[in-house]
C-alpha cells in the first residue's frame, strides 16, 4: 500500500511520500528479533541491594544492572556500553529536590557476542576516569555562596560559555568560571552521561563532557544531621574527557577541555583530530542564556586542546547534541537538529537554531548555508556516498519540529540535505516515515538502508511518563526512497535507547534510561499504554530482512590497514555475483546521535578468479582515520514475496580494517561467523516501578498489547537453530557470584552460573584462518582477551566500579 501526503509548516514543504507498509510476516520481508537478554540474565533480578557508600546514611541502596545508552563497538569486535542515570532509584523525593545525592557515576561494561554466547566484562575503572577539574576537594554549597556568588549565578562567564559571557566579554567585563561546584558526592564527579563518545584514528573511544550534578542552593543535608539531602538540583555541564583503550580494556583521563558541556556533539576531522562545539555549561539556572558558542579540537598525539577562536565568526548558537558532519569539502556542516529541549535546551536567541553552517577548520570561522525547519531529536543519519565522494546526503527523520518549546508531537516527516563539495546545500522534502517518532535511533546498514529503530510519539522530556512508544521499527530505502515496517521487538524503548550495527550484519538494540514520572519518584503513568518507564538493562538482536534472503557472501581474505587512493585485494568464492563493497566506519552512539558512522561504496572490479580489486577514497575528507567495516554485498536469493517485495543485496560478515596513510598485508580479523547466533540468557521482567523503598515488583508488571505477558514462561532468549560450539582459541573466564535476591548481600565465595546452570562454554572464537594480533595500535591485545568477564548467567555487579 503506498501514501501520498504533504506537509506545510511556516510556508516550508517539509515532507512528500511514497511510504510503504509491509503486511507480510515473512521474515524475508520484515526481519526478525531475538527474545530480550541481559547480563545476570532471567535468573537474576534487574535491581538488588548494596550496602550503603555514603558515610552519613546506613541504609541500603538499590543498584540496578547497567543500561546501554551510550555505546560503542570496539576494533576487535566486542561492544563498549554506558549506563544512564545512575542510581536514580535512590532519590526519595522529587528528581528537582533529591537527584543530586541520589545519583552516581554511570557504570560501563564490555559486552562479547563474537561466539554467540553473551558474555559481559568490567572495564578496570567501570566508572571513567577523570573527575571534573572544576571541583574543588572540600567545597560545600555554603562555600559557593560566601566566596563566588558569580559561580552560583553563572554570569558573567567567560567568553564562549554562551550568549552572557561572550557579550560581558565585548563589554570589557573580566572573566569569571560560569559555575561552582561543590565536592558533594564524590563518585557522581566524573559521570559520562550526556557525554558524547566518538572513535580516535588508533581504535581507541574518546568521551567529552557530561554530567556533575549537585543541589544549588542546598536546603538539608545528612552530614549535618537533617533526615533527608534535598536543595535545587543542578547538572554542571563537565570540562572532563576521557579515552576507554580496548588494549587494557581500561578508561584514562586526558587533559580536561577549557568548556564545561553537557550534550556537546564530538566530530572527527580528516586528520583524525576530533572537533568538539556545542553543549551546555549549566543547565538548570542557565542563566548564560544558551548553549557553548564555541568550539575547541583535540590532538591525540599531543592529548592536547586548542581553541578554534579567530573572532565573533569563530561562535555560533547551537541546540544541544547539535547535528554535525564532516562534509565533502572538509569543513564541519551543522544540519540544523539537535537536542533542543532537554530539559532547558533553550537558548534566547534560539531562533538561530534553525540557520544550517559551515565551519572551516583552517579558518575557525562559521559561515550560514541556508535555513531549515530545527528538528528535536530526529534521526540523522548520514546516507551512503559514491566515489568521487564530492556530494553527501543526509536523512532528517521525525523529532518534533521548532525550538523550545516546539510542537511536542512527533513527525512523521523527513528531509533530505544535500551537500557538494562546492558548499551548495539543498533542502527537500523527504518521504513520510509510517509512525510519528521522538527519540528514534538511526543505524546504517551494509545494504546503504537505514534501520530506525525505539522512540516515541512524543517529547518525552516535556512530560516524562506520558510518552506513548513508537513500537514499529521501519527501514528506509534510498533507491526507492520508502519506509517499510518492520516486525515488532518486545520491548518498549523511548528515551535514551540505543543500536549499533555488529560485524555479522545483525543490529544489537539497547537502552531505555527515563526519567521519573513528570520528574517525581514513581514511573509508570498507564501501563500498556505509555511507555515502560522504568530502565531497561536487556538487550535485543534484530535480523533484517537481508538475512533471509538466501545465502551470504564471504570474504575469504583481505589486508587489515588499508592507506587513501590505494587498491587492495579482496579474496572471495563469490566475487562473480558481488555487486557492492562497503566500507562503513564503526558505530558509537549517544543520545540517538551518530554522527561519524559513513558508508562508502567502494568501487571494484573483478582481476580474476575469486578476487576483486577495490579502491580505498583518497584521503581523510571520505574517510576519516580510524576502524572500519568492510563488507561485500550479492543479490538475495529469493526471489519476489508475497507482499511484491523483491530481495535485495544480502551482506557477507564484516571483516575489520584500519583505514589511514599506511599499508599493513596481514589479514584483517573476522570476529564473527556468518554462521554465529546469538544464545541468549534471558531478561528480567519489565517492571511497574522500580524505587528505593519500591524495589522491582514482578507481581505488577504493565502489560503492552500484543507483547507476552513479562510473568509468562521465562523468556531464555535465542532464536530457534542449530547451536554453533565455539571452536578455535579460548579464553579462561572468571565466575563471579550470582545475585542474591534483594534485601540479602552478596555472598563471597564464586559458584558457576552459566546458560544452562552448568559451567559456561569456553570461548570467543576470531573466525579468521590466522589467530594474530590486531592490526595497528591494538597489536598487543589477544582478541577476547578481557581479565573480568562473566558468561551470560552472571550479574557482575559494582565490581571494581
Amino acid at each position: 500500500m503506498l501514501l501520498t501526503s504533504s506537509l506545510v509548516a511556516g510556508g516550508l514543504s517539509v515532507c512528500t511520500a511514497p511510504a510503504a507498509f509491509a503486511s507480510d510476516d515473512n521474515p524475508a520481508v520484515v526481519g526478525s528479533w531475538s527474545k530480550p537478554f541481559e547480563e545476570g540474565g532471567v535468573s537474576t533480578p534487574r535491581c538488588r541491594y548494596v550496602p550503603s557508600d555514603s558515610p552519613y546514611d546506613s541504609r541500603q541502596r538499590l543498584e540496578c544492572k547497567p543500561t546501554a545508552v551510550t555505546a560503542a563497538v570496539l576494533p576487535d569486535g566486542r561492544v563498549l556500553y554506558g549506563n544512564g542515570l545512575e542510581s536514580e532509584e535512590n532519590a526519595e523525593s522529587s528528581v528537582v529536590l533529591s537527584l543530586s545525592t541520589a545519583v552516581r557515576g554511570s557504570r560501563t561494561r564490555t559486552l562479547d557476542l563474537r561466539d554467540g554466547y553473551p558474555s559481559w566484562g568490567i572495564p578496570k575503572n567501570s566508572r571513567s576516569d577523570g573527575a571534573d577539574p572544576t571541583v574543588v576537594k572540600g567545597r560545600t554549597s555554603a562555600d559557593c555562596l560566601r566566596a563566588d556568588p558569580a559561580g552560583v549565578l553563572g554570569v558573567p562567564g567567560r567568553p564562549g560559555d554562551g550568549l552572557a559571557g561572550s557579550t560581558a566579554g565585548k563589554l570589557g567585563v573580566p572573566p569569571q568560571d560560569p559555575s561552582c561546584a561543590p565536592d558533594d558526592v564524590a563518585s557522581d564527579t566524573g559521570d559520562i552521561f550526556c557525554g558524547d563518545i566518538a572513535q580516535l584514528p588508533d581504535g581507541r573511544q574518546i568521551l567529552v563532557g557530561g554530567t556533575d550534578y549537585y543541589n544549588e542552593p542546598t536546603i538539608l543535608e545528612k552530614k549535618q544531621g537533617a533526615p533527608i539531602d534535598a536543595g535545587v538540583v543542578e547538572l554542571q555541564g563537565q570540562r572532563s574527557a576521557r579515552i576507554f583503550d580496548p588494549r587494557s580494556d581500561a578508561w584514562h583521563a586526558t587533559t580536561p577541555m577549557k568548556y564545561g558541556r553537557w550534550y556537546p556533539t564530538a566530530t572527527v576531522l580528516p586528520n583524525g583530530k576530533m572537533f568538539v562545539t556545542s553543549g551546555t555549561a549549566k543547565l538548570i539556572k542557565s542563566t548564560q542564556g544558551g548553549q557553548v558558542l564555541r568550539s575547541e579540537t583535540y590532538d591525540p598525539g599531543s592529548r592536547q586542546w586548542s581553541q578554534d577562536y579567530a573572532g565573533p565568526a569563530s561562535e555560533k548558537t547551537l541546540p544541544q547534541n547539535a547535528r554535525t558532519f564532516l562534509a565533502p569539502n572538509g569543513k564541519i556542516f551543522y544540519a540544523g537538529d539537535g537536542q533542543m529541549f532537554g530539559p532547558f535546551g533553550q537558548a534566547v536567541d534560539e531562533a538561530l537554531f534553525g540557520v544550517q553552517g559551515y565551519f572551516d577548520t583552517r579558518t575557525n570561522q562559521w559561515q550560514s548555508a541556508g535555513l531549515t525547519i530545527p528538528r528535536s531529536s530526529p534521526a540523522d543519519v548520514m546516507l551512503p556516498m559514491s566515489a568521487p565522494y564530492d556530494t553527501m546526503r543526509i536523512l532528517r527523520a521525525g523529532g518534533t519540529f521548532g525550538p523550545p518549546p516546539g510542537t511536542y508531537v512527533a513527525t512523521p516527516t523527513t528531509t533530505i540535505t544535500t551537500l557538494t563539495k562546492d558548499g551548495t546545500v539543498t533542502n527537500a522534502p523527504g518521504p513520510l516515515m509510517n509512525d510519528p517518532r521522538w527519540f528514534g535511533q538511526g543505524t546504517l546498514l551494509p545494504t546503504g538502508q537505514v534501520l530506525i529503530t525505539s522512540g516515541a510519539r512524543n517529547d518525552e522530556v516535556v512530560m516524562p511518563g506520558a510518552e506513548l512508544p513508537t513500537r514499529v521499527p521501519e527501514i528506509y530505502d534510498p533507491a526507492t526512497r520508502t519506509f517499510t515496517s518492520m516486525s515488532l521487538p518486545r520491548r518498549d524503548r523511548t528515551y535514551h535507547n540505543s543500536a549499533l550495527l555488529l560485524p555479522n550484519g545483525e543490529i544489537l538494540v539497547g537502552g531505555n534510561s527515563p526519567i521519573s514520572l513528570g520528574y517525581g519518584v514513581e514511573r509508570d503513568l498507564l501501563p500498556g499504554v505509555t511507555g515502560n518507564n522504568d530502565k531497561d538493562s536487556s538487550f535485543e538482536i534484530f535480523d533484517p530482512p537481508y538475512l533471509h534472503q538466501g545465502p551470504r557472501p564471504h570474504i575469504e581474505r583481505v589486508q587489515s590497514e588499508l592507506a587513501w587512493g590505494d587498491d587492495f585485494t579482496i579474496d572471495t568464492k563469490d566475487a562473480d555475483q558481488v555487486d557492492k563493497v562497503m566500507l562503513m566506519r564503526m558505530p558509537s552512539t549517544q543520545h540517538v546521535m551518530n554522527s561519524n558512522t559513513r558508508a562508502l561504496e567502494l568501487p571494484f572490479h573483478r582481476t580474476g578468479d575469486g578476487k576483486l580489486q577495490a579502491t580505498t577514497p583518497r584521503d581523510g575528507v571520505a574517510a576519516p582515520p580510524g576502524y572500519y567495516y568492510l563488507f561485500i554485498d550479492h543479490p538475495g536469493k529469493t526471489g519476489t514475496t508475497s507482499d511484491g517485495h523483491k530481495a535485495g543485496d544480502v551482506p557477507s560478515v564484516a571483516r575489520i580494517v584500519k583505514v589511514g596513510d599506511s599499508t599493513d598485508n596481514h589479514e584483517a580479523i573476522e570476529p564473527m561467523s556468518p554462521d554465529t547466533v546469538i544464545h541468549g540468557n534471558g531478561a528480567a521482567p519489565v517492571e511497574a516501578n522500580t524505587l528505593l523503598n519500591n524495589p522491582p515488583n514482578p507481581l505488577a508488571p504493565p502489560v503492552v498489547p500484543g507483547q507476552p505477558n513479562p510473568l509468562g514462561a521465562p523468556d531464555l532468549g535465542g532464536r530457534p537453530a542449530t547451536p554453533q560450539p565455539p571452536t578455535g582459541p579460548a579464553v579462561t573466564h572468571g565466575l563471579v557470584p550470582p545475585v542474591p535476591p534483594a534485601g540479602a548481600l552478596v555472598p563471597s565465595a564464586p559458584q558457576g552460573n552459566g546458560p544452562t546452570g552448568s559451567a559456561p562454554p569456553s570461548g570467543p572464537t576470531v573466525h579468521s584462518p590466522t589467530h594474530g594480533p590486531l592490526p595497528g595500535v591494538l597489536n598487543q591485545m589477544v582478541p577476547g582477551d578481557d581479565p573480568q568477564r562473566a558468561r551470560a548467567g552472571q550479574f557482575l555487579g559494582t565490581g571494581a566500579a
